[in-house]
């Protein structure tokens, strides 16, 4: 098969994104079982030549198109984002690569409603993956341009010739939020490079005192809780310490003012334990297995996630994970056997189940190993592939069968 990705960022080395993270294992592990695979870029950054990807090519509007677009913004206000010029582009990225060879399918995530230009543009089956509708990850109060966006993936979702999900838990939400049945789809987890046993975390090779947290400064990620919850616990502990890794989107203080990291934990955390955090900011992809193998605890407190990777990533090293117990993490692990739960925004409950692991770190590394078993089995990017391959075929040859829509 010929199959096409749509990511918003690419290539995946310079860009801090799931998604592109998503489609990079699960290209290369698709090209493993012998098929093609190109890449539709919203956003290139640069960085190298791959002859896999497509940049989008934005249509040149006419003078009425740009009379329409001028009327359209009074009416619905500033845009920041123009759906219709880069549903366009993404299309037109399409056509040109199925004019060099016919594309089966094309694989966009839900974002804008950009997939749904796709549709009908060439004969590929449209498959949306989602990765975080709008209307689950938002911060903040909803907007009308938020309104517009999730009214965008809706139609995006409805109008697929299939839609797939990380979990099950997902494409409940996503079917509840928009009243749609979805008879043909899927739920398989997003694939992880699994590490070679050489380069596993070890008990023997980490700070027995490090916590280590990989993800985003903001509310979404939790990080206020995973700050609380090691709070509590280094009001006790004296030698035990913090490592935050990620980029900088602040938290807002009680006043509503939005405080980036320094101001959030000056305000919030005690003068000796603001001593025993260390924040990194964004880190290099390449450096991130290294901090998981040098924590014994690798903390998540996400409020909600859809397929969080800072957990996938830290059970395919074997590192211990804590982690809040969001939907879909709890389709695929067992508490107290290869991770530990607290449920989400539970603070007492986070930090006790890091206390377990500091106060029996052998159980800690039982459970990492365990964890790394787990990821093996379910999350490996041949398992995911083989799954993958399975529903493309199946959306395909329903839609030959049909001659309609599969969801």
């Amino acid at each position: 098969m010929r199959i096409a990705f749509l990511t918003p960022l690419w290539p995946p080395s310079m860009a801090q994104n799931g998604i592109a993270t998503y489609v990079d294992v699960m290209t290369r592990a698709l090209e493993r079982k012998g098929h093609e695979c190109i890449v539709i870029a919203v956003w290139p950054l640069g960085g190298g030549d791959d002859p896999r990807m497509r940049h989008i090519r934005r249509p040149r509007l006419n003078g009425a198109e740009k009379l329409f677009r001028r009327v359209r913004g009074r009416i619905e206000g500033d845009q920041t984002f123009d759906y219709h010029l880069f549903g366009r582009g993404v299309a037109n990225a399409l056509i040109d690569a199925d004019r060099e060879q016919p594309v089966d399918v094309i694989e966009a995530e839900e974002s804008f409603g950009l997939a749904r230009y796709c549709v009908g543009a060439t004969g590929a089956k449209v498959i949306v993956r989602s990765h975080g509708p709008h209307f689950l990850v938002h911060q903040g109060a909803f907007q009308s341009g938020d309104r517009r966006r999730v009214r965008k993936e809706g139609h995006a979702f409805r109008e697929a010739d299939g839609v797939c999900f990380p979990s099950g838990a997902l494409r409940d939400a996503v079917a509840s939020q928009y009243g749609l049945d979805f008879p043909v789809s899927a739920a398989y987890p997003n694939p992880i490079d699994i590490p070679p046993a050489s380069e596993a975390w070890t008990l023997d090779g980490c700070d027995r005192n490090t916590i280590l947290f990989v993800g985003r400064f903001d509310a979404v990620k939790g990080s206020d809780v995973a700050l609380q919850a090691f709070q509590t616990i280094a009001q006790k502990r004296r030698d035990v310490r913090l490592v935050m890794a990620g980029v900088d989107h602040g938290l807002r203080g009680p006043d509503g003012a939005m405080l980036k990291f320094a101001d959030y934990v000056r305000a919030h955390m005690a003068e000796d334990v603001r001593s025993r955090i260390e924040f990194l900011g964004p880190v290099p992809r390449e450096e991130v297995p290294g901090l998981r193998r040098s924590a014994l605890i690798n903390l998540t407190a996400s409020r909600y996630e859809t397929f969080p990777y800072a957990v996938t990533e830290a059970l395919a090293l074997g590192a211990p994970v804590v982690a809040t117990a969001t939907p879909g993490l709890a389709e695929y692990l067992t508490e107290g056997h290869n991770i530990l739960f607290a449920p989400v925004g539970d603070v007492q409950t986070l930090a006790r189940q890091m206390e377990r692991c500091l106060d029996h770190p052998e159980f800690a590394a039982k459970l990492g190993s365990a964890g790394r078993d787990t990821a093996i089995r379910l999350f490996s990017p041949e398992a995911i592939a083989d799954q993958a391959e399975a529903y493309y075929e199946r959306v395909a040859g329903q839609a030959r069968q049909t001659g309609v829509a599969c969801s």
